[in-house]
C-alpha cells in the first residue's frame, strides 16, 4: 500500500496518510510502499521502514507475551495449591507441607510439566530466525489436565 509520511516539526510527531491529498499543503512528505502502515517509524528524526530484524524482534516479543498469558491461564486454576503449601511452610508445619505435596502430587507434576513446556516454547520462539518460522510456532499446551 502507498503511504505518505511526514513529521510535524513543532511536536516532532510522525504522521502517516493513506492518501496524498491528506498531506497538508506545503508539508514535505515521503512516499512509501509498505505492507503495514505501522512499519513506518521515526528514528532519530528520520522517517524509515522497519527492518526485517526489527519486525522479527517485535513479533517475538508479541509471541512471548501470548505464551505468558497462556501459561498464566493454565496455572491459575491450581495456584491455590501453591498458596496452601507456602502458608504451611511459613508457619513451619513440615508435616502439613509434606501431606499437601502428596495430596496434590498430580497437580504439582502438571504444573512442572507446563513450566517445562513453557521453557521449550520460549527457546523455540527466541531461536526463530524468520517470521515464517516464528508464525509456525503454535502456543497450545497439549499436556492435558
Amino acid at each position: 500500500m502507498k503511504v505518505w509520511a511526514f513529521i510535524d516539526t513543532k511536536t516532532n510527531t510522525l504522521y502517516k496518510a493513506l492518501f496524498q491529498e491528506a498531506v497538508p499543503v506545503g508539508v514535505n512528505a515521503v512516499e512509501f510502499d509498505v505492507d503495514d502502515i505501522n512499519d513506518i517509524i521515526l528514528d532519530n528524526d528520520t522517517i524509515r521502514v522497519k527492518t526485517a530484524d526489527e519486525k522479527l524482534q517485535e513479533a517475538k516479543q508479541h509471541k512471548l507475551t501470548l505464551l505468558k498469558i497462556h501459561v498464566y491461564n493454565l496455572l491459575a486454576s491450581t495456584d491455590y495449591i501453591i498458596t496452601k503449601i507456602m502458608e504451611a511452610q511459613i508457619s513451619g508445619n513440615t508435616d502439613e507441607v509434606n501431606t499437601l505435596k502428596q495430596t496434590y502430587a498430580t497437580q504439582l507434576q502438571q504444573r512442572a510439566n507446563i513450566r517445562a513446556w513453557s521453557e521449550q516454547m520460549k527457546q523455540a520462539i527466541n531461536n526463530a530466525t524468520t517470521l515464517d518460522v516464528l508464525n509456525s510456532i503454535e502456543i497450545n499446551y497439549q499436556g492435558g489436565n
